[in-house]
């Protein structure tokens, strides 16, 4: 009968979908993993080592297809795939992670196709409908409702720190779609890994005077077993085999299929950060956080 079972699943689920279902799941809990390491790595510091893990794997992988990218003509798209996906989406988050609560941060990263949609109008022709306008009403409210500060005097300052996280992070977002829409043409000429590292090379540069700007400044890296791991876990898992996986699953689903599988990300981050991190999840959070994913559908799944 378990044999069945699986044949079934297996038929009636692509691989790819299942498979991007799991890296949804990993890009999700990457969220409340690296915030308690950021009291131990400076947040600079330590997008920069995540990063240098990254180079350690991918460029060997890629060979020197990485280095006829950055001489050819698709130098000045590698600088903006690389300072934008890379670097300052990086840096984004990292310093959102430490303002606001992960359970944010994951569920705010699912905003990215609403801003891939508003990029898409200006730089493919792609203009958004009424069913995708409504789904961006919908996603801002319900980020209203989760960070607008609330109570009185330490309670509201908090609360001005978490909607600062979140104002970043969204920053964070709008430049990952930039990278999703420049990097389309790109990934569609050639084997993704090459342009994957020569993005996260420059973006590694990109990272580099903001990480000795906090070694000149003081701040120590103290490497636990809690900042080992998540340094691991991030480079390795969300990012290695993440974006590996991602592109051997857009040739094998359709768009739509893929984009499914982003709503485990916040379930398995805000799971994850209430479990392990002891995050509150109010009726506020609750509420908005539905108005964000029914918003965030709206917009995704109105396209085949």
């Amino acid at each position: 009968m378990a044999i069945g079972l699986r044949r079934f699943v297996l038929g009636a689920v692509p691989a790819a979908v299942l498979a991007m279902a799991g890296v949804n799941i990993i890009w999700g809990m990457a969220f409340p993993i690296t915030k308690p390491a950021l009291n131990d790595i400076p947040p600079f510091s330590f997008a920069f080592l995540r990063f240098s893990l990254v180079l350690v794997v991918l460029l060997p992988l890629a060979g020197r297809s990485w280095v006829d990218l950055l001489r050819g003509p698709e130098r000045w798209r590698m600088l903006i795939l690389g300072i934008c996906g890379f670097g300052c989406v990086q840096l984004t988050q990292v310093l959102a992670l430490q303002l606001s609560p992960a359970s944010d941060i994951a569920l705010i990263a699912t905003t990215t196709p609403l801003w891939i949609t508003v990029l898409a109008w200006p730089m493919l022709g792609e203009r958004p409908d009424l069913r995708a306008w409504l789904g961006f009403g919908l996603a801002i409210i319900g980020l209203g409702l989760i960070v607008w500060p609330q109570g009185g005097n330490s309670t509201a300052v908090a609360g001005q720190d978490r909607l600062l996280g979140a104002a970043l992070y969204l920053v964070g977002s709008l430049l990952w779609a930039l990278y999703n829409v420049v990097g389309k043409d790109v990934m569609a000429r050639h084997n993704p890994l090459a342009p994957t590292a020569a993005a996260c090379l420059i973006g590694t540069i990109t990272l580099l005077p903001f990480a000795g700007w906090e070694a000149a400044s003081g701040q120590q890296i103290q490497i636990t077993i809690a900042g080992g791991l998540a340094l691991l876990y991030t480079a390795l898992l969300v990012t290695v085999v993440g974006y590996l996986v991602l592109f051997w699953a857009y040739r094998r689903a359709s768009a739509a299929q893929v984009a499914v599988t982003m709503y485990l990300q916040p379930l398995a981050g805000v799971v994850l950060a209430w479990l392990w991190l002891g995050e509150p999840l109010g009726a506020w959070f609750l509420i908005g956080a539905a108005f964000v994913l029914v918003g965030v559908g709206l917009v995704t799944l109105r396209n085949p």
